[in-house]
């Protein structure tokens, strides 16, 4: 649905004697949409704006919770997200970004910008940590050579570590484990964790387009956290946790 500012200038260049199609050009809008509107009054211009709006409100917590899992989550990928989870939703994707821009605006979710380019200030205690995996060569009780996988999670504020071994590379259930490991060692779970967009975590990446593992996802919403990632071998972004994997 087009702004009041488009509805109200399709009118005035309508009266004063432009054709549909030249309004359509110079506003950037399709000719269908200025026909929809050079006749219709403000009262039907905003009872269809919230209508649209109270039929996004049946998706609102779902919404919500892709949100809070994955902060930089696309619209796209919402709306997708969204469509494939509800068979009866029928919303025009013009109609969804604006109403999922004021729901982050309400929720205070900011937007995700990419890289940070300046030093991180150090966040509240409780709010985030960082997780990384590492592997090292031991010798084992029989002095042979082996290889052993590890998982460490950092707390931000107070730089309090965990780490959990393992024989085996790492996969999503493995990882899972870990996190339940360290959450039970540090006494609960912050409110955002920080990770590299690894395999273990996520299936594909697309233009910022995240898709989580499915089993890593439903972990994500059952305990409650939020997901940050960020490019591997990042020390801007994770150097807590890199620091510690060395």
């Amino acid at each position: 649905m087009i702004s009041f500012e488009t509805y109200q200038k399709i009118q005035e260049l309508y009266e004063i004697g432009l054709s549909k199609s030249r309004i359509a050009k110079k506003l950037g809008v399709t000719e269908r949409t200025v026909s929809r509107w050079v006749t219709a009054d403000e009262t039907e211009f905003y009872e269809m704006k919230n209508t649209r709006f109270f039929y996004l409100d049946q998706y609102k917590e779902f919404m919500l919770e892709q949100i809070r899992a994955c902060p930089q989550i696309k619209t796209t990928n919402l709306y997708y997200k969204t469509q494939d989870a509800f068979a009866d939703f029928d919303c025009p994707r013009s109609a969804f970004y604006r109403y999922v821009l004021q729901l982050k605006r309400d929720y205070g979710f900011e937007k995700f910008t990419g890289r940070q380019t300046q030093p991180r200030e150090d966040t509240p205690p409780g709010y985030e940590a960082q997780v990384d995996f590492g592997q090292s060569k031991m010798l084992d009780m029989y002095g042979r050579q082996i290889r052993v996988y590890f998982f460490c999670m950092v707390l931000s504020y107070s730089r309090m570590h965990f780490v959990y071994f393992s024989a085996e590379p790492f996969n999503t259930g493995t990882a899972i484990k870990a996190h339940e490991c360290a959450f039970r060692y540090f006494g609960g779970r912050t409110q955002t964790i920080m990770y590299d967009q690894d395999r273990v975590f996520v299936v594909s990446e697309n233009l910022g387009n995240i898709i989580f593992v499915e089993q890593f996802e439903d972990f994500v919403k059952e305990i409650g956290y939020s997901v940050v990632l960020c490019r591997p071998w990042d020390p801007q972004t994770k150097g807590k946790v890199e620091s510690f994997v060395k």
